[in-house]
């Protein structure tokens, strides 16, 4: 009776994980891309000889997650169920940072700030906010906010700060749509970044080999 009783539990819970399993469909996975062909600046010469290195932004625990995040009122985030980041926010932006500065010829090169080369300046940053907005009148919006700090790494001085914030409609109430709005909030951003530090790097004291 006994071996009897343990067969057929064993079996009711094999069937009842089977139908778990085939009930929960994976996670769509997002990408955050911005296009940088159009933050890029494109002079002849680069405007600095320095080389730059971007530092992952810090956030909260909440942030740095592949947490695909949407609020509703100003106390609460929830993650969307079914929907996630490929990667953390703070590794996508730094990829993205890296290459729309790159490519916008300020500086001689820019690393990542995993590289193990050598660098003049230093770019740290705060993400402050990065979710899918759901606003009361039923239109959203994707939001990013950051603080920036250049670093010279020579004499480990901070020689410029500047915050900005980016927020983008959402064509749909979704996940998707705040996908897609975060990812033009970012191009926004990005643009922003690479004005800063194109006319940072212009100071005569900065320019100097």
């Amino acid at each position: 009776m006994n071996k009897l009783y343990t067969l057929l539990l064993f079996v009711s819970v094999a069937l009842a994980s089977a139908c778990a399993s085939k009930s929960v469909p994976p996670d769509d996975l997002y990408m955050l891309k911005p296009p940088c062909e159009t933050v890029a600046l494109l002079p002849a010469e680069p405007l600095s000889s320095k080389v730059l290195k971007i530092a992952t932004p810090k956030s909260t625990a909440a942030i740095m997650s592949r947490n695909l995040l949407y609020q509703q009122n100003e106390l609460m985030q929830l993650p969307y169920a079914y929907s996630s980041w490929s990667d953390t926010p703070n590794n996508m932006l730094s990829f993205a940072f890296v290459s729309c500065v790159g490519k916008s010829v300020t500086f001689k090169s820019v690393l990542p700030s995993h590289s193990t080369a050598g660098a003049d300046f230093l770019l740290e940053s705060n993400l402050l906010e990065f979710y899918h907005h759901i606003n009361s009148d039923g239109t959203s919006e994707g939001r990013v906010s950051m603080e920036f700090y250049l670093i010279d790494l020579n004499s480990n001085r901070v020689i410029a700060t500047r915050a900005f914030s980016q927020r983008f409609d959402a064509r749909t109430q979704n996940a998707r749509g705040g996908v897609e709005a975060l990812n033009s909030a970012t191009t926004k951003l990005a643009q922003d970044l690479t004005r800063w530090l194109s006319s940072t790097v212009t100071d005569a004291a900065m320019m100097q080999p």
